[in-house]
């Protein structure tokens, strides 16, 4: 029941009434064209799950942008809506740069959306350790706390070292010369490649 603006009288609110919007779901490289029965208010931000019954498919999607009309909103009614473009969450690819002091090399993971990375853990893509340093999330800020957790579909890449290796130990007098192959580093004794 909602008070009236007009008579003062308290009449049954009107119930929202269900619409089909387009949604555009970009899920990593491609997007596909999907169609939602929605009725509220939708949001930028928004996480819903989108069953589109044509194609039997679902995916839990967030809201990147609202097209109402010719413009983008951060928010609008269901009715009012031309197109939602929305990011699959279910299941994401993150991207781990890992830094060789002179290159970068970019390793991409497939993990569901819901798991966290943990600044300080070990993760192992491709059989290999690596150490988290920081993890710059969507919004644009950096995590770098010890401890700290982020999701993975809040994430935009983590930042990585290679793990710790223990250190060879050398007789007295030994010395060690540090080379670089194929973006690999390896410790040689010297004279000996």
């Amino acid at each position: 029941m909602e008070n009236c603006e007009n008579c003062g009288k308290m009449h049954e609110a009107p119930k929202p009434r269900n619409v089909q919007v387009r949604v555009i779901v970009s899920k990593g490289e491609e997007s596909v064209h999907r169609k939602a029965l929605l009725s509220d208010v939708i949001r930028t931000g928004d996480e819903l799950l989108i069953d589109d019954e044509a194609t039997g498919e679902a995916n839990i999607v967030r809201i990147t942008s609202i097209e109402v009309g010719d413009k983008r909103r951060n928010s609008a009614r269901a009715e009012d809506i031309k197109t939602i473009w929305a990011r699959a969450i279910d299941e994401v690819i993150v991207k781990i740069a890992v830094s060789h002091r002179e290159t970068t090399e970019s390793i991409e993971m497939r993990v569901p959306g819901e798991r966290e990375f943990i600044i300080g853990e070990k993760v192992k893509p491709d059989n290999r350790e690596l150490e988290i340093k920081k993890i710059k999330i969507r919004d644009g800020g950096f995590k770098s706390r010890r401890g700290t957790a982020v999701a993975a579909k809040d994430i935009r890449r983590i930042y990585a070292d290679p793990g710790i290796v223990e250190p060879k130990r050398f007789s007295k007098g030994e010395r060690v010369v540090i080379r670089k192959r194929e973006s690999v580093w390896s410790l040689r004794h010297k004279g000996t490649g």
